[in-house]
């Protein structure tokens, strides 16, 4: 019987892959008998607009950042640090939560670690735990996997990267949750052949610049007139640059700076062309969709590549490599999956078998048992 009252704080943010992972425990999480749900995220992240809009109260730590930024910023973090541990326990102090739950994301250590040490003292009772998304784990998690109770890991074989710290520690492979909007989808319709180009809440120039260059190739072959069709996903900065580059074309396009409803975009493509990021591929898988990945090449420890090629390794999508490929590159292995259906058959079925449902209740279930 599922115990009532339950309360779960997620903590972390920072990518649209965090955020949406951690709704969907939440949503899953919120099944159970009174259950309540708590986020926790980073000032002048993408939390502050998908939390609300998925339903959930968020409060929020003024953090930085220490990858990859300037000397002046990871100070200015190293100054913020103190007061964010102070604030995060308070805000563990005030909920009392039964389980913290890290998605990733430098939000996530603060109250994590926080969360451990008052559980430790016996000033709060809260199982702690993080969700490794990617093949590779970031610098947090890293960390955190050697004080929490649990490490749930979304790629075969990155259980190895949390060698166990204590008897009662635990790691599990769960597969990473989406949303329960991402289902599986019935082949899309080759006509219009319609490619859905998306590069994460914020849009990717490299990709963009890669479309933009592929157009010319692709449009200037007649059979390919009138029956292709782009969705093309910008990000902010990049708008008039690309929907310019359609108008020039002369393409079939629907260009827009950001796409709230993805799933009924999934459902219409033939083709993705996307980033790697362990909840793009999540989301890739339980669609079923065949893509083009062009990992971003200045993820940490390169791990957006590590993640595509798990895929690409096995046949379940295309790799291409944004710097070391061209637009005419890309326009050739459009027009080889335009020209080949059944091989797009043949890869949708292949990338649904990275497809694990019970993700999300799987880490629920683990999380509720020793609340």
């Amino acid at each position: 019987m599922a115990r009532k009252g339950l309360k779960l704080l997620v903590a972390g943010g920072g990518t649209g892959g965090h955020v949406l992972a951690g709704v969907a425990v939440a949503d899953a999480w919120k099944k159970q008998p009174d259950a309540s749900v708590l986020f926790v995220g980073a000032h002048g992240g993408i939390e502050e607009k998908l939390v609300p809009r998925a339903g959930y109260e968020l409060q929020l730590l003024k953090l930085g950042s220490l990858n990859r930024v300037s000397l002046a910023k990871r100070l200015r973090t190293l100054v913020l640090l103190p007061l964010s541990l102070v604030k995060s326990c308070q805000i563990l102090l005030r909920e009392k939560p039964d389980a913290v739950l890290g998605v990733g994301g430098y939000a996530s250590g603060p109250i994590v670690l926080c969360a451990r040490v008052l559980s430790a003292l016996g000033l709060i009772r809260a199982k702690t735990a993080i969700l490794e998304q990617n093949s590779v784990p970031g610098m947090t998690n890293r960390l955190l996997g050697r004080v929490v109770d649990t490490v749930f890991c979304a790629f075969p074989g990155t259980e190895g990267n949390f060698p166990k710290q204590a008897a009662k520690q635990a790691v599990f492979l769960t597969g990473n949750p989406v949303r329960s909007a991402m289902r599986r989808f019935a082949p899309a319709s080759a006509d219009p052949f319609t490619v859905f180009i998306f590069g994460g809440s914020q849009g990717a120039a490299g990709i963009n610049t890669l479309v933009i260059n592929a157009l010319p190739f692709l449009l200037s072959r007649q059979d390919l007139k009138g029956r292709l069709h782009f969705i093309h996903q910008t990000g902010e900065n990049d708008f008039e640059r690309v929907r310019a580059a359609h108008e020039k074309a002369g393409s079939s396009a629907r260009v827009e700076k950001f796409i709230h409803d993805m799933a009924d975009c999934y459902e219409k493509a033939s083709l993705l062309i996307c980033r790697s990021g362990s909840s793009t591929l999540s989301e890739v898988a339980a669609v079923g969709r065949a893509s083009i990945l062009v990992p971003f090449p200045f993820a940490s420890d390169n791990h957006q590549e590590m993640n595509a090629r798990t895929f690409s390794d096995r046949e379940a999508a295309f790799l291409m490599l944004q710097g070391t490929s061209s637009g005419e590159e890309l326009a050739r292995r459009i027009r080889e999956c335009f020209d080949n259906p059944e091989m797009l058959r043949q890869m949708e079925g292949l990338v649904a078998g990275f497809y694990r449902p019970d993700a999300a209740q799987d880490i629920v279930q683990e999380l509720s048992r020793h609340a």
